[in-house]
């Protein structure tokens, strides 16, 4: 999960729910929480960088790439 840390419309707390959720029901997640950022990535390397780690975790948990 990728999160702006100014994002207005699902904030920074509400998502971290979420994650603290899924983790207490043994559900496999990622978060990483971006700051200077809104509800959608605007920064190129922010960008660049949540593609990065969504495709890694795609490849450890569904291809099962070390």
């Amino acid at each position: 999960m990728r999160q702006g840390d100014d994002d207005l419309r699902v904030p920074k707390e509400e998502a971290t729910q979420i994650v603290e959720i899924l983790k207490k029901d043994e559900q496999t997640v990622d978060a990483h929480y971006y700051p200077n950022e809104g509800h959608g990535l605007r920064a190129r390397e922010n960008r660049i960088d949540a593609i990065r780690r969504a495709v890694e975790w795609f490849d450890k948990y569904l291809k099962g790439v070390p």
